[in-house]
């Protein structure tokens, strides 16, 4: 078997896939290790909101980054949809933002001035334009925002897409592949370990989430990533309930389609603990009815817990790391699956030594390197 490849990626979540099937689509070989399944951590568990205006109000890198990886989205999905035969749950009715109080309304009336003189699609309501967009809504709404733009989709069948997919298009995804170490040659990576096993690359990828800071190597400084829980329940009501994403301070509702109501998330810093609690639901589900009141009557679908990766500002790595033939590709927080396309397009232009296009200074991994 041939242990060579021109990309080595480390991590099988919504980044590393992605980064799978551009890459070979490019025309490297590319070898892809997973520890577990893959999108079975933070991808897999994610609501699936592409969100890119949802709290827009100013230009800022990760705004940007996340209106340019949007912009990807309907391409992707018709293009993995004819690659792989999955649709992704992929809907275009958009976002309900709305505001309860007059403080929030406040805030709403600042984004909406900033996304429009920035020529997004942003639409002011009142609270009968809310009420007839969405009718179960409960309570007396002060007003909000419609973004049309914004999109959803169901992760795991993404997920299931793109692994099809990078497969068809040559990747060799290898699951139950925990990587070890990543191993150089003086002050460049050649490779990795896996299961004590050397695998050799021109280039390896660095897209294994909240536990890419435990992988070390010789010459190279682990990233300081950390996990971020992330609670979500979900409901099955009837299909007329809910219609568009509604999101609000707190909480977030996406339905699927077919009367599932996905309600998230909570933000727990407790380390790699996947446990669903019974005050994390409680909570969760308050909120919601209280929002939607015809929720009181939904019945209980399912209910999990993700880890989602953070780094100190907040910020992904992508792009370089601090030795020849490593990148990194991690770090995404709560915007793993809307700027997984940019992310992997960014990449695989790295990989083919082309410029980027997009200004990485922010997101340079090197921003937290210790090493002279």
């Amino acid at each position: 078997m041939k242990r060579s490849s021109d990309v080595l990626i480390v991590g099988g979540g919504i980044i590393g896939l992605a980064i799978a099937r551009e890459a070979a689509l490019a025309g490297l070989s590319v070898r892809l290790f997973e520890a577990g399944e893959p999108g079975g951590e933070a991808s897999g568990a994610a609501a699936g909101m592409l969100g890119a205006q949802l709290e827009a109000e100013r230009h800022d890198p990760l705004t940007d980054l996340g209106l340019a990886s949007r912009k990807l989205y309907d391409g992707l999905i018709a293009a993995l949809r004819e690659a792989s035969g999955i649709d992704p749950n992929y809907r275009t009715e958009g976002t309900l933002v709305v505001a309860r109080s007059a403080e929030e309304q406040a805030a709403l009336r600042r984004r909406f001035a900033f996304q429009r003189e920035s020529g997004l699609a942003v639409e002011r309501l009142d609270r009968a334009s809310v009420l007839q967009l969405e009718p179960e809504i409960g309570g007396s709404p002060a007003g909000g925002l419609r973004l049309p733009d914004d999109r959803s989709l169901e992760p795991r069948l993404l997920l299931q897409g793109l692994r099809r997919a990078a497969e068809r298009a040559g990747a060799d995804i290898r699951c139950g592949a925990p990587v070890q170490r990543v191993l150089s040659k003086g002050r460049r990576v050649v490779g990795a370990e896996v299961a004590g096993e050397v695998w050799v690359a021109g280039t390896v990828v660095m897209a294994a989430g909240a536990w890419a800071g435990a992988i070390e190597g010789e010459a190279i400084d682990p990233l300081p990533t950390s996990a971020v829980k992330g609670q979500i329940v979900c409901l099955q009501a009837e299909p007329s309930v809910l219609r568009h994403v509604l999101w609000t301070t707190g909480i977030y509702l996406v339905p699927r389609g077919d009367g599932r109501i996905v309600i998230g998330s909570t933000s727990e810093r407790v380390g790699f603990d996947r446990r669903v609690t019974a005050a994390a639901m409680s909570s969760l589900i308050e909120q919601a009815v209280a929002l939607l009141p015809a929720l009181a009557e939904a019945a209980f679908h399912s209910a999990w817990a993700g880890l989602r990766p953070a780094l100190p500002d907040g910020l992904p790595a992508i792009g370089p790391g601090p030795v020849a033939g490593l990148q990194y590709a991690c770090g995404h927080f709560r915007h793993g699956i809307l700027l997984a396309p940019i992310t992997a397009r960014i990449i695989v232009r790295l990989l083919r030594g082309e410029n980027p296009e997009v200004d990485l200074a922010p997101f340079d991994p090197r921003r937290f390197a210790s090493r002279p």
